[in-house]
C-alpha cells in the first residue's frame, strides 16, 4: 500500500437503485421499478478490499436507493465492517417502520449488528410515499435505542409545506436537535460524543439533479445562490471528489454520490468485478480531470473554461450549490469535451498543489487536509 494525495476517508455504498420511493427531487433517480442491486459476493469483496487498502477509511455509509430492502445481506455488511472497527451508517426513507413495534423491531436488529448511525430522509417528495407517522417511528426509537447519531434529512424549496420548522414541531424534536446549515446557508459542524446520541436536520436546499432536473419546476427550487464566485472561492476543491467516494448499485467504483455519476466518462473510474480496487484507487487520484475538481472546484472550473473558451461551454447559471454546477461540467458532453481540449493547461497548477499537499501534511502524517483555496489564474498561452 502506498499513500495517495486523494483517497476516501468515508465510502458510500450504494447498495440498490431500488426503492421504495420515486421522489421527484431524487438526485440518485432511484425507483420501485429500477432493480440494479449489490450481491453478498460484491459487497463482501468490495468491503474487504476497502479495509485492506485504506489505512484510514473512517466511516461506511450505506445508501442507494433503499438500503433496508437488502434484508440479511446488509447486516451481514454492518457485522464486517463492525469487525474492522469502522462506524457505519444508513441513510433509510423508514419505510420500514409502519409502526412503533416494526421500527423497533428493525433498528434493534440493525443496532445488533454492529450499526452505528442512522439517517432519514423526509420532505415533501417522501410523503406521497412514505407518512410522516412511519418517519416519527424510525426517528424516536432510534432515539431511544442510543444510537451515536440520529439524522433527520429534509429538503426544502419555497413551495415546500414540510419545512425544517414544521419537521421540527411535527416529531417533537429533542431540545438538543442540530441544525446542518445556518441561516446564511454555511455548514455547522457538530460531532458525536461516546455515550450520547447526535440529533442533527439536515436541512438542505432542494438541487437540480438527477431526476430534479427533468420533474421539478422553477419555482419549486430556491434563488440561485447570490454570490457563486465568492462560494467557489470559500470553499475552494471540492471537499467530497474521491475523499467521499462510493461504490454504485452495479459495483463501479465512482467519484462521489452528489448525483448519480456511474457511467459518467469523468467521475466513473470502474467496475470492481473487472479491476482491483487498489488500481481503481490509483486511477483517480492520478486522474487530471479529478484533481481539476478536488483542487480547483466545479465553480473556479466554470469561470475558467468561460473565460477561456466561452464558445465551447454551455452553462445555464441559477446554480445553488457546488453538486449543481459540477453536474452541468461532467454531465454535458460539450462541456467535457472543452475540459478534455484545455485542461493540459492545468496539469503544472495540478502537480504543484499536490506537491504542496504532500509537504504541508502528509509529510507531516496528516491525511485530512483541507481543500484548497488557491486562485488559479486562466493561462493564456496555447497548450
Amino acid at each position: 500500500m502506498h499513500t495517495r494525495v486523494f483517497e476516501p476517508r468515508q465510502l458510500t455504498v450504494l447498495t440498490t437503485s431500488k426503492c421504495t420511493a420515486a421522489c421527484r427531487h431524487c438526485c440518485m433517480n432511484s425507483s420501485p421499478e429500477r432493480a440494479d442491486t449489490l450481491s453478498w459476493p460484491q459487497l463482501e469483496s468490495s468491503l474487504t478490499q476497502a479495509f485492506a487498502e485504506l489505512a484510514h477509511l473512517e466511516v461506511i455509509i450505506f445508501a442507494g436507493g433503499e438500503p433496508l430492502l437488502l434484508g440479511q445481506d446488509l447486516l451481514a455488511a454492518i457485522r464486517l465492517c463492525k469487525r474492522h472497527g469502522v462506524v457505519t451508517r444508513i441513510v433509510t426513507n423508514a419505510y420500514w417502520a409502519t409502526s412503533r413495534e416494526h421500527a423497533r423491531f428493525k433498528l434493534r436488529e440493525l443496532k445488533e449488528a454492529g450499526l452505528d448511525e442512522v439517517n432519514i430522509s423526509t420532505d415533501d417528495y417522501h410523503l406521497p410515499w412514505i407518512p410522516l407517522d412511519a418517519v416519527r417511528h424510525a426517528y424516536e426509537e432510534a432515539i431511544a435505542l442510543e444510537f451515536s447519531a440520529v439524522v433527520l434529512a429534509n429538503c426544502f424549496g419555497p413551495e415546500t409545506t414540510l419545512t425544517p420548522e414544521r419537521v421540527k414541531r411535527e416529531l417533537g424534536a429533542q431540545p438538543n436537535l442540530h441544525l446542518h446549515l445556518n441561516d446564511a446557508g454555511g455548514v455547522i459542524e457538530h460531532k458525536a460524543h461516546n455515550g450520547k446520541t447526535l440529533v442533527v436536520l439536515a436541512n438542505t436546499p432542494v438541487q437540480r439533479l438527477g431526476r430534479g432536473e427533468r420533474e421539478l419546476a422553477t419555482s419549486e427550487l430556491g434563488a440561485a445562490h447570490p454570490d457563486l464566485d465568492a462560494l467557489g472561492e470559500e470553499v475552494g476543491g471540492c471537499p467530497w471528489a474521491i475523499k467521499a467516494a462510493a461504490i454504485s448499485a452495479r459495483g463501479h467504483f465512482v467519484s462521489c454520490c452528489g448525483f448519480e455519476v456511474e457511467d459518467n466518462p469523468i467521475l466513473d473510474y470502474g467496475d470492481l468485478a473487472r479491476t482491483p480496487l487498489a488500481e481503481l484507487l490509483d486511477k483517480a487520484d492520478n486522474d487530471l480531470a479529478s484533481n481539476m475538481i478536488a483542487i480547483i472546484g466545479p465553480i473556479r472550473i466554470m469561470n475558467m473554461l468561460q473565460e477561456l473558451c466561452p464558445d465551447e461551454v454551455s452553462f445555464p447559471g441559477n446554480y445553488r450549490t457546488y453538486c449543481e454546477v459540477c453536474s452541468d461540467l461532467v454531465s454535458s458532453k460539450q462541456n467535457r469535451d472543452a475540459l478534455y481540449r484545455h485542461m493540459g493547461r492545468f496539469a503544472e497548477l495540478v502537480l504543484d498543489a499536490r506537491q504542496y499537499l504532500k509537504e504541508k501534511y502528509q509529510d507531516h502524517g496528516v491525511l485530512d487536509y483541507p481543500p484548497l483555496k488557491i486562485r488559479p489564474t486562466t493561462p493564456s498561452d496555447p497548450a
